[in-house]
């Protein structure tokens, strides 16, 4: 194995991978790192291309351009090395669907190019589709996926009446807030194209914005940040009503999360920039905020604004089209990390793919930007490489060390994708530990809902008890706070025994009981849809 630090795509490129690169690596990183090693002979892999979504035939060249980047692949090829690779529907087309879109233009409606190719008995199947939407039948990520695609088809598509186009999408976004992996993915992105059509798009951004405003409401963040997909003007005044008026905290991380992408494809008037720049000249030194607030800081910058207040850190990591090149040290963390993967994966993988991942892990430690993190660690997450990068990183961990906070923050939110039972224990350590940074805990309370596998229900007790002991003694805010994120994965998990216990507790906070009521008030058809 060759040195990967620093990683040789830094020095060549001097950004990181684009989208086009990413999804290149995940289809080659897929077929030769896969269970079937048989695969990784390029010449087989083609031979048997043909069947299934593949109604044609490749060659060992075709393969290679797709996997090299030179070509884009269609997503019938992608949902083909799915189908001969073995994995779950689903697992490569949704996180490609995911890249794509994020790496689109001024908003997010479908090219030309992503558009569901139209052809005979669709106007049946949309049909159906939309009369199970409306129903409390279950949908899953799947059927989603098929629906919006249908819908973005045709532009000109008019669903009447009116109350239909509200009740599909905020059933949509009803079962993505509370879903995770691919079918949070799937219905994210229906999300997406739903938001960026001219007939729909209205009440899928009233869908979110409505949400966002609700005080019952317990995920914020993702319903706020979603509209960073449209420029509509009614996306635009929910983004800027949450800058002025904020909800909660989260959903002002929200709105600073949907301004990155709307400053950037110019989403905003100028007047309403303006408005955009005061506020982060106020959050510029507010500790909880001021990291998005440089981001946004640095783009405004760029466009003629000035700021008064200090800041902590120059805005030199505002992104660019394919982000920021990391520092030398964070080159070497990154290549450091990727050799203990890559190590661990056995086998003769290619430098390239080592390489590649060098930058992705960067990106996910490192990247200014919380949505880029994100959509980073689910395509690693998306990979044979996922498993031992999350074992790495949870073993980076350093939670009583205070001067570590940031970074293990970082981890914690990408253990959280790529993690599983195995790192649980890790993760539940911060849940129920004293005197760790209260940033640290809430982070470890909200993330572990989202690992796959399943904590104790003798955990999960325990770690009500500690927190509710300690805020009954001395009314803490952070043990609030991490009280409500175990109610918060309480509900990912769908635990409605620790749910009814902990609404039921008369000592309980109220706003901790609240939390358990929305829960569990979340309909049946809705829960058992999201989790498919």
């Amino acid at each position: 194995m060759s040195d990967l630090t620093p990683p040789a795509a830094f020095g060549r490129t001097g950004t990181m991978p684009s989208a086009t690169e990413r999804v290149a690596w995940l289809l080659r990183c897929n077929r030769l790192l896969g269970a079937d090693g048989g695969w990784a002979q390029a010449k087989r892999f083609a031979a048997a291309f043909r069947g299934g979504s593949w109604t044609g035939s490749v060659t060992e060249s075709r393969i290679s351009r797709w996997e090299t980047g030179v070509v884009r692949p269609p997503s019938a090829a992608v949902t083909r090395y799915e189908e001969l690779l073995q994995l779950p529907e689903g697992k490569l087309a949704a996180v490609v669907a995911v890249l794509r879109r994020h790496a689109r233009g001024r908003d997010g409606a479908a090219t030309a190019a992503d558009r569901w190719p139209v052809t005979p008995g669709d106007e049946e199947q949309l049909d159906e589709l939309l009369d199970r939407a409306l129903s409390p039948a279950v949908m899953t990520g799947a059927q989603w996926d098929r629906l919006s695609g249908l819908v973005a088809a045709r532009p000109g598509l008019v669903l009447t009446p009116r109350s239909a186009r509200a009740r599909m999408t905020e059933r949509l976004v009803s079962e993505m807030i509370i879903a995770s992996g691919v079918p949070w993915q799937q219905r994210f992105e229906a999300l997406n194209r739903l938001l960026g059509h001219p007939s729909c798009g209205p009440a899928a951004v009233a869908a979110c914005a409505d949400l966002g405003a609700d005080r019952e409401n317990q995920i914020f963040i993702e319903v706020v940040g979603a509209l960073d997909a449209t420029g509509h003007p009614d996306a635009n005044r929910g983004v800027l009503r949450q800058l002025d008026d904020p909800t909660n905290d989260r959903a002002l991380c929200g709105a600073l999360l949907a301004c990155e992408r709307k400053i950037r494809f110019g989403h905003f008037t100028p007047e309403q920039l303006r408005v955009v720049a005061g506020t982060v000249d106020d959050l510029l030194t507010d500790p909880v905020h001021a990291e998005d607030a440089q981001v946004l800081a640095g783009l405004l910058t760029r466009r003629g604004h000035r700021f008064r207040a200090a800041t902590n850190s120059p805005p030199r990591r505002a992104p660019g089209a394919h982000g920021p090149v990391p520092t030398p040290a964070e080159a070497a963390t990154a290549g450091r990390i990727a050799r203990t993967v890559m190590a661990q994966l056995g086998g003769n993988p290619t430098v390239t793919l080592g390489e590649t991942l060098s930058c992705l892990v960067a990106e996910i430690l490192f990247h200014p930007v919380n949505d880029v993190r994100l959509y980073t660690a689910m395509l690693v997450a998306a990979t044979p490489c996922g498993p031992p990068l999350a074992r790495a990183l949870a073993a980076e961990l350093e939670p009583t060390r205070g001067d570590r906070l940031a970074a293990n923050l970082r981890i914690l939110t990408a253990v959280r994708v790529l993690g599983d039972d195995p790192e649980r224990p890790a993760v539940e350590r911060i849940v129920v530990a004293a005197n760790l940074p209260a940033e640290l805990v809430r982070a470890a309370c909200f993330g572990l809902g989202h690992l796959r596998g399943a904590s104790t229900r003798r955990f999960w007790t325990d770690a009500v008890t500690r927190h509710l002991d300690s805020w009954t003694r001395t009314g803490d805010d952070t043990r609030l706070a991490a009280l409500t994120g175990i109610v918060y994965s309480l509900g990912i998990c769908g635990d409605d025994i620790l749910l009814r216990r902990v609404r039921d507790t008369c000592d309980a906070p109220d706003v901790v009981r609240r939390a358990a009521t929305w829960w569990l008030g979340i309909p049946g058809h809705v829960r058992r849809s999201a989790a498919r």
